[in-house]
């Protein structure tokens, strides 16, 4: 490997009409735009941040990626990891919740199984099956996920047939009994005349940002450009639902201020006030002053902290909502430099 290639920073980003836009659409609201010149490019740079280069690939791809060192870092789904993943590996969770891409790992029948309505129900077919010398058919893209959870539930008697896509009309094609597969807004398994059975969701998933362990502990460089994204994306996602707001008050000192805003909860902010002083040529006759007073509050405190404002005797109150907001370490960061043990 050159020098060069010990200071690039190789991310990947899912490929595919509906991750990719929504991927994009996460990274550059932290700020991380992806310049691509043309929708067919399969490499791309970052705005702002000389030394990353992204590659678009399949998001189950990525895991393989990242886990072999072929990608430093990269976003793929919480699935993925799981079903893909290797305990042991060099693979290491930079953040397990990106908030986008969420949906529900989960077992379906045919709606035709008018009596089948739950996991102990379909341990009941596997059974019935079983006896006739057949096994329970499962179609999915999860072949790990989907062992393990039958198991788990007591279904022990049945077959998985892998597929890479088209899980949902499986059955009905006859190359099925059930499916184990993902579901975001369950219209496919509706088009497919399928149903989720009850207490059979696997598990929950979104998007999340992985590393190798290997490449981010031996290259400083990579990892500082991986501290710089994972901060980004930890800041803008504290930020989500809260906002500044900023008051003019007439008082006579900064404390006067401060009590003011001090004795309701909806105003003390998150470590309290940033009051400064507002020159004005208009001072009141009594000596007072204007203060302008800044606040940091959850969006549910947001109007409770408005009226407290007024009957303070705030004017000229403004709201914005937080882009970013950086804690005085990121949390993240310190989590991973814990995991490389550097």
């Amino acid at each position: 490997m050159t020098g060069t290639e010990h200071t690039i920073l190789r991310m990947g980003v899912p490929s595919g009409r509906r991750i990719e836009p929504a991927a994009l659409s996460f990274l550059e609201g932290c700020g991380l735009r992806v310049r691509k010149e043309s929708e067919r490019q399969l490499s791309a740079g970052i705005s702002g941040l000389p030394g990353v280069v992204v590659f678009l690939q399949r998001a189950r791809d990525i895991v393989t990626q990242v886990t072999d060192g072929d990608l430093d870092i990269g976003l793929t789904g919480v699935d993925f990891v799981s079903e893909f993943g290797i305990e042991g590996d060099d693979l290491v969770v930079l953040d397990p919740n990106l908030g986008f891409s969420s949906g529900d790992l989960v077992v379906a029948v045919p709606d035709g199984w008018i009596d089948v309505t739950s996991v102990v129900d379909l341990a009941d077919v596997a059974v019935t099956l079983r006896e006739r010398g057949q096994l329970l058919r499962v179609a999915t893209s999860y072949p790990r996920l989907a062992q393990r959870f039958l198991y788990e539930k007591g279904i022990t008697h049945f077959t998985i047939i892998a597929m890479d896509g088209g899980v949902e009309a499986a059955p009905g094609a006859g190359f099925a009994d059930v499916i184990v597969e993902l579901t975001v807004s369950g219209v496919s398994l509706k088009e497919n005349r399928l149903k989720v059975l009850r207490h059979a969701v696997v598990m929950k998933t979104q998007a999340c940002l992985i590393g190798n362990r290997r490449s981010l502990t031996t290259h400083p460089a990579k990892r500082e450009l991986a501290r710089r994204i994972l901060e980004l994306i930890e800041a803008r996602g504290r930020a989500q639902g809260f906002y500044s707001v900023t008051a003019n008050l007439r008082a006579t000192t900064e404390t006067e201020v401060a009590e003011k805003l001090l004795g309701s909860p909806a105003t003390r902010g998150r470590t309290g006030p940033t009051i400064a002083r507002v020159f004005s040529a208009s001072e009141g006759p009594d000596g007072g002053h204007w203060f302008a007073a800044t606040i940091i509050v959850p969006s549910r405190d947001l109007q409770a902290a408005v009226d407290h404002l007024r009957g303070a005797g705030g004017s000229g109150i403004s709201v914005l909502q937080l882009r970013y907001l950086f804690d005085e370490q990121s949390h993240r960061v310190l989590e991973l430099n814990r995991e490389l043990g550097v």
